[in-house]
């Protein structure tokens, strides 16, 4: 993948993505992009990072609304191959029979909905919330040398698409991921991670025991977490500490 192609179509998704005002508009512009790849149909998967168990997870496509609902239905999710492949790498796939072995009925149900060639492409950012972009078209398989072409391509859609997403999110209180720390509660948090106690922590910080308290308890609800040790567990997973 040569860095001058990839910059390329960077700046191409980047600029094209921008014009979306709404999660509405980046709908039609993402389908009027995945067509000029040579592709019927997209999805982008975004799923947060915590939860450990129970992630959060948000779906943006153009998929038939009947196979939308039959895979959260099913929960396909669990056992979907590119959803396992993307929370380890960061490298395309290529959908094959050979890929989908292990859960066929949802290869088959995939297929009967049109979806038979297709490619994921995972993405993460900078608080390693994890994203999918899939690319599929009805007709036409993807060959080796095709999928190779188009690897700056949907490194780049995905990334963008990933940037977007988030920030459309976030303008209408979909999901957000950012969290603000005074300065004295990340040094709180940062004492607890340490294996501190709220009595040790005051002692060095020199003020009271409630008062470490209260802050850990801030911490607490702005990271979603219901006690320390799992704000410490969010806090690192979300590269905070």
């Amino acid at each position: 993948m040569g860095l001058g192609q990839l910059l390329m179509w960077d700046a191409y998704f980047f600029s094209v993505f921008a014009q979306a005002r709404n999660l509405e508009e980046f709908s039609a512009t993402a389908t009027s992009a995945v067509r000029d790849l040579g592709f019927d149909y997209y999805a982008y998967g975004m799923c947060s990072t915590t939860p450990f168990m129970r992630p959060k997870t948000y779906l943006y496509s153009n998929y038939s609304s009947e196979w939308i609902y039959r895979y959260q239905t099913m929960n396909y999710a669990v056992v979907d191959p590119t959803v396992k492949h993307s929370k380890v790498s960061s490298v395309p796939i290529l959908w094959s029979d050979e890929l989908f072995k292990g859960c066929p009925d949802l290869w088959t149900e995939a297929r009967d909905s049109d979806l038979r060639h297709g490619l994921a492409q995972p993405s993460f950012n900078e608080r390693g919330r994890v994203g999918i972009l899939s690319l599929a078209r009805r007709d036409r398989a993807i060959s080796p040398k095709e999928f190779e072409d188009l690897k700056p391509a949907t490194k780049a859609f995905a990334s963008a698409a990933h940037e977007k997403l988030s920030e459309l999110e976030r303008e209408a209180g979909v999901f957000s991921d950012d969290v603000e720390f005074t300065g004295r509660e990340r040094d709180i948090l940062l004492w607890t991670a340490d294996g501190k106690t709220s009595e040790e922590i005051g002692v060095i910080l020199g003020v009271c025991t409630d008062t470490i308290n209260y802050h850990l308890k801030n911490v607490q609800r702005k990271i979603g977490a219901n006690n320390r040790v799992q704000a410490v567990s969010y806090a690192v997973a979300l590269g905070y500490i």
